[in-house]
């Protein structure tokens, strides 16, 4: 087996992108293939991902040459040169894929098509006569054709080889055995052979695997797979040689169970509820490359305040030991400091409440059991032999705060996902007294209502007479059937129209109206063509939200 891994992400993908291609081989439905529309989003997402970590690893390198680790410069120059020799591999596939797209649509003018707009993903001629030719037992060797793809990927990874090998034992650049022979490991399987058989045992080559008798959906993703194995290798290497500059490498070896309960007090008849979850530590984690710090600092200077403490520490982990006195809420927040992969610290703040209470108290929530962001949410809190006047609720966490409306009922608001803990304390003869455990509510973001197509409510696609279709004039909200008080609004969003295969400009509208150059659009609409609202933004409760697309068809 392999010792280079994937991230899970690239796991996952890799195994969508198995069993659809697997499915080819029989007699596939639009459902297949649209299937992969999916992967291959899910592919270029992870494309952007690999790429953004690149750039990071980039800056880091160049933060810590102009601080004067002058033993990063070497390994920069290779990690700049990994970064040119994958973008033009890339570039070169991206221009690949516009050119079968194209050919195979019969579109021309427009750079690039999203995959889910073409039409004939099913199209298995074309796509094999532009990358395989006429004749599938002497592949071409023209421009844009498997063959010189594969002449493309194969320099790339000679060149990649190349390169570590001679940085291998050189002076100024080593590379620690096992990390070359990962990064060998990983070339290797992305570097085309013709160790392949068809389903009679012949043997075939690269290009008939890959690309012969293949729809235009599968070959596309292919493609985009392709250039996720480059990204992936191009993050592997310039991640490698920050390494082996001399940077922290935190090998974790240190791994442990962990429980951690909802609450620790449950009443009788209520479920206990916890998270278990495997926790991963480090040997190498030490007071000078880690510290647990409870209290504030300066994270510009890394000068702890006075009031601040430094925790003890076992095997990577801060413990915390807090006498409580007296019942109520509590609050703690603090900081993480960790030296950074270019050898500087850096800063993560955590906050958390807690209640120190033992008494009965009823919090219940008037419609369901959690809080939405941007809306008011009603609350009724009771508490036994406490008349609601004498009630003092408090709400924290989430950016969550709370109006009493009098008579045990109250309004909460919350700015932000996760947990609001409420808290009830009552006045009594003696004084302030907490009221029982703290109550735990999460706090959610609104779901997206579906949209409204000249009154015709959907969350993707639509069909509709061609007279209808013609009389489009609003994109709006379908705000019906919620039980809060919610309003979604259309702020702005582009449409075009396929008519004939050939699809035109956007035309972009603002609020809910279509202009009268989309009307205009619209007019010229015949049975057989789509029309596609994109780029929809909504004004929501919590703020701008994008929408997904909406496809008219018209019948």
């Amino acid at each position: 087996m392999s010792n280079a891994k994937e991230p899970p992400r690239q796991k996952m993908i890799g195994m969508m992108y198995l069993v659809l291609t697997c499915l080819l081989a029989l007699n596939v439905t639009k459902e297949v293939l649209q299937g992969f529309v999916t992967i291959n989003e899910s592919i270029e997402t992870t494309n952007s991902n690999f790429t953004s970590n690149t750039q990071n690893m980039m800056k880091a390198f160049e933060v810590a040459i102009k601080k004067g680790k002058n033993e990063a410069k070497p390994y920069y120059v290779k990690a700049k040169e990994v970064t040119q020799l994958s973008q033009k591999t890339f570039d070169y596939i991206t221009t690949l894929k516009q050119n079968i797209q194209q050919y195979t649509e019969g579109v021309k003018g427009a750079d690039t098509m999203k995959l889910a707009r073409i039409e004939k993903l099913d199209d298995y001629d074309k796509p094999t006569y532009l990358l395989i030719g006429p004749d599938e037992t002497k592949p071409a060797d023209t421009k844009y054709s498997a063959k010189e793809l594969r002449k493309n990927i194969t320099t790339l990874t000679t060149e990649l080889n190349k390169m570590i090998d001679e940085m291998h034992y050189k002076k100024g650049t080593v590379l620690p055995d096992a990390d070359y022979l990962i990064l060998k490991e990983k070339i290797k399987l992305f570097t085309p052979h013709d160790n392949f058989r068809d389903k009679d045992g012949k043997a075939i080559g690269w290009e008939l695997k890959n690309f012969y008798n293949m729809p235009l959906a599968g070959v596309i993703t292919n493609l985009s797979k392709m250039q996720s194995d480059i990204r992936n290798i191009e993050s592997e290497m310039v991640t490698t040689f920050a390494g082996a500059a001399g940077k922290l490498n935190i090998i974790f070896n240190e791994m442990e169970a962990c429980i951690v309960p909802v609450s620790n007090y449950v009443q009788s008849g209520s479920p206990f509820t916890a998270n278990v979850f495997l926790t991963a530590s480090s040997s190498d984690f030490k007071e000078d490359n880690l510290q647990f710090i409870l209290g504030d600092m300066d994270t510009s200077t890394g000068k702890i305040s006075e009031e601040a403490i430094i925790l003890p520490m076992d095997k990577g982990t801060g413990k915390i030991n807090l006498p409580t006195s007296t019942a109520g809420h509590k609050e703690i927040k603090g900081w993480v400091r960790l030296k950074g992969p270019d050898g500087f610290y850096k800063y993560y703040e955590y906050k958390n409440d807690y209640v120190v209470a033992n008494a009965a108290v009823a919090v219940s929530p008037d419609k369901m059991n959690v809080f939405y962001i941007g809306v008011d949410n009603p609350l009724t809190v009771s508490s036994a032999g406490v008349a609601p006047t004498d009630l003092i609720v408090n709400v924290s966490g989430c950016g969550a705060t709370i109006a009493n409306s009098g008579n045990g009922k109250y309004i909460t608001k919350a700015s932000s996902t996760g947990t609001c803990i409420v808290t009830v304390m009552a006045k009594t003869a003696n004084g302030i007294k907490q009221q029982g455990p703290p109550q735990f509510f999460r706090v959610k973001r609104f779901p997206n209502p579906p949209l409204k197509v000249s009154g015709k409510s959907t969350y993707g696609n639509l069909e509709m007479k061609l007279a209808d279709a013609k009389n489009m004039n609003t994109l709006g909200v379908d705000n019906a059937g919620f039980d809060f008080v919610a309003q979604f609004k259309m702020e702005k969003f582009s449409m075009c129209t396929v008519i004939g295969g050939t699809a035109s400009a956007p035309i972009y509208c603002n609020g809910n109206q279509l202009t009268n150059e989309a009307k205009e659009a619209l007019k010229k609409l015949k049975v057989g063509s789509k029309v596609y609202f994109e780029d929809i933004k909504v004004i929501a409760p919590d703020g701008p939200r994008d929408f997904s697309d909406i496809k008219v068809v018209v019948k």
